[in-house]
């Protein structure tokens, strides 16, 4: 009778050890299954989308805003200033951009923050900051040797690009209005935007199915296509660059932003300043 117990109790525990043993099996591949959807999330499909989407979004806006003033104009209102219409466009565009990348956020939850950058430095702050103020001063001094002295030497002296031609101009009209909007553009959503995008989802995907100067490398090159004018493509290549080792070497999206806003804010004092050194 003792044994029949005692075979009764063995064969229970045995099952029971089964039972557990096949139910953590079920937890961890549960488990590695999840992960491997937070893993994959951020594909490079993803990352072309959302550059797409950007450039898609700014074009909408500015055919909008086109028509909206082509209509004004067909009832006598007057001329409307074309700079003003080009960085009304450019905020208003990525202001909606910036919506779009919110909600695709919310929609993929918490864990595709890390994936696109949105997380604090894996070096310490400090040691971040230091590496974004040095990179920065050697970004411009490289940019001032390309516009100070390349350019003049082959005849392309005096060349500025498009924002800081748009700011001379605004400044030259002396529209409040319009200066307070450039400022927003330059200092605020032009940098967030741009780096959300181009770092946080297209370089952040591309470094997963390459090496990290790979996706920088691709990366910059579609960023330096995306601003004018050409002849100022190696100093934009230069900046997206440095920007893309920045949250390469952190991780860290709000790095990238900083080293980006840090050099709208160096040309906007330039430009109020008169100091003709940087385009």
């Amino acid at each position: 009778m003792l044994e029949k117990e005692k075979l009764m109790t063995d064969t229970h525990s045995s099952s029971t050890e089964s039972s557990v043993q096949a139910s953590s099996v079920d937890s961890n591949l549960d488990g590695s299954q999840t992960a491997s959807k937070q893993i994959y999330q951020l594909t490079v499909k993803r990352g072309f989308l959302a550059l797409f989407i950007m450039y898609a979004f700014q074009t909408l806006v500015g055919i909008g805003i086109s028509y909206g003033v082509k209509f004004y104009l067909s009832t006598g209102n007057g001329e409307i200033d074309l700079q003003i219409i080009g960085m009304l466009s450019a905020l208003i565009g990525g202001s909606v951009v910036l919506l779009w990348v919110w909600a695709d956020i919310r929609r993929s939850g918490v864990s595709f923050l890390p994936q696109i950058g949105v997380q604090q430095s894996v070096i310490k702050t400090s040691k971040a900051v230091m590496l974004v103020l040095l990179l920065l001063s050697a970004t411009h001094f490289l940019a001032w040797i390309y516009r100070s002295v390349f350019l003049p030497f082959v005849g392309q002296g005096g060349i500025i690009g498009s924002a800081s031609q748009m700011f001379a101009h605004i400044q030259e009209v002396g529209s409040g209005l319009g200066m307070t909007g450039f400022l927003v553009l330059a200092l605020i959503v032009g940098p967030v935007m741009e780096e959300v995008i181009f770092r946080g989802y297209l370089q952040s995907a591309l470094a997963r199915r390459m090496p990290g100067w790979g996706a920088i490398t691709i990366t910059s090159l579609l960023f330096m296509v995306g601003h004018g004018p050409t002849i100022l493509w190696p100093m934009y290549f230069i900046y997206s660059v440095a920007w893309g080792w920045v949250f390469m070497h952190t991780r860290s999206l709000k790095m990238a932003i900083l080293i980006h806003m840090l050099s709208n804010v160096f040309y906007t004092v330039v430009s109020l300043m008169g100091w003709e050194i940087l385009a």
